[in-house]
């Protein structure tokens, strides 16, 4: 595994994509899903070096190590995807990459995206954001809140893939058939009486939605996503396509939309700043990602 500077500038700039060591399961190895907010790093996006002491020597004793994230692959920070890991799965689950190459994606339909952007127009939600392929696709709303919060939208590597919903040109066609996204995600502003509850069940016939990451500043806030596709379906996908056995499968994950991977892997672990939700359905809660609960719960599985 690479130094978190080690990859050269024209490799990060001409493959964004991981390539894997090996395409078959060896004895005793496992295959490990890694979240990455919350889980390997920290609400201000830094990965201690514990957690990343703990991968160099996971891969050394032969496992295999995939990043697990709600996040697009275009809104991961290179010093993570230069970390080495072995493959990545994104948005939540609808993407697989593996080999330098995509093993699946799945596209949300135009018209589901239709329906919750009037949905989110008719109830006053200004926050929200469809990533995909292409980038990440953002309402005026969301756009203030991150050039507020400062760090994503200012940063180089990712200004020219946030394009503004309100600013696109569509050709007289629909939001949903100009652009191609695998999730979405979205928070009321205080004080909007839309629930997460009302949400869901509007929306249900277009999206599976799961809790947000936005409880600090909202009371309805979740990620959407494409229903019969999460992230415990990748787990089991790429579990299959590298030959694991899914009781040789490991899941670290904090937060709602990593109770699937959670619950599908053979062995789960739920960081302590993690959810009660998911600390209740793991096998094993480790400390919080602050106290290096990442490299300790390496540790106590044995992969170090």
């Amino acid at each position: 595994m690479s130094d978190m500077n080690g990859m050269n500038d024209n490799d990060a700039s001409h493959d964004r994509r991981p390539a894997i060591h090996g395409p078959h399961a060896s004895a005793g190895s496992k295959l490990v899903f890694i979240d990455i907010d919350g889980t390997l790093a920290d609400e201000h996006h830094h990965v201690p070096r514990s957690a990343v002491d703990a991968c160099r020597q996971a891969q050394r004793n032969g496992h295999l190590l995939f990043i697990c994230t709600g996040r697009s692959l275009m809104k991961i920070e290179q010093s993570i995807l230069d970390l080495g890991f072995d493959g990545v799965v994104s948005v939540a689950g609808a993407r697989a990459d593996i080999n330098g190459r995509t093993l699946f994606e799945h596209l949300i339909s135009p018209e589901a995206i239709d329906a919750a952007t009037a949905y989110f127009r008719e109830h006053d939600i200004r926050n929200y954001q469809w990533q995909g392929p292409d980038g990440m696709y953002v309402s005026r709303g969301y756009m203030q809140y991150l050039q507020a919060k400062g760090s994503a939208w200012k940063d180089p590597q990712f200004a020219s893939r946030w394009h503004v919903i309100e600013d696109l040109d569509t050709h007289g066609q629909s939001l949903g058939a100009s652009i191609r996204a695998s999730k979405g995600s979205y928070f009321a502003d205080r004080g909007n009486p839309t629930s997460f509850e009302d949400t869901c069940k509007a929306l249900s016939l277009w999206f599976t939605a799961v809790p947000g990451t936005y409880g600090k500043i909202s009371d309805n806030h979740g990620e959407l996503l494409i229903p019969g596709v999460d992230k415990g379906t990748a787990v089991a996908q790429v579990a299959r396509t590298l030959g694991y056995r899914i009781e040789d499968t490991i899941a670290l994950g904090d937060g709602g939309n990593d109770m699937a991977m959670i619950l599908a892997s053979g062995t789960s672990v739920a960081m302590g700043n993690g959810i009660e939700e998911i600390k209740q359905a793991a096998d094993m809660v480790t400390d919080s990602v602050e106290n290096d609960g990442f490299a300790h719960a390496f540790s106590r599985l044995g992969l170090i």
